[in-house]
């Protein structure tokens, strides 16, 4: 489920905790997807309280970067567990999305490209 929602130098950090699977991920996408929907383009996906992600999670990442992207804004992905990040590296998706270790890094990054 989303949990925090913040603001961070013109960025916005979402916080994913606890379980992000096919039963979440409706809900979690909505949430997401109603931030780019109000001009928050620029996005970190914060996962330190993560618990475990599927495909479904995994998809819904995708979405919103493709929307997000589309509109001329960013999402990376932070605070990454590393049962998650094996999940990252075993479908390519670090081919994709910019993770970072650390929240800080992942606001440097997106604010570096403005």
């Amino acid at each position: 489920m989303i949990g925090n929602i913040r603001e961070r130098d013109g960025v916005t950090v979402v916080e994913i905790e606890g379980r992000f699977d096919s039963a979440t991920a409706p809900d979690i996408k909505a949430g997401l997807q109603e931030l780019i929907d109000d001009g928050r383009i620029l996005l970190i996906v914060n996962l330190e309280r993560l618990e475990f992600i599927d495909s479904a999670g995994l998809g819904v990442l995708v979405s919103c970067l493709r929307r997000t992207a589309a509109d001329g804004g960013d999402l990376r992905v932070a605070e990454v567990p590393a049962f998650c990040r094996s999940v990252f590296e075993l479908t390519r998706l670090t081919r994709v999305f910019d993770v970072t270790e650390s929240e800080d890094q992942a606001l440097e990054a997106i604010t570096a490209q403005l």
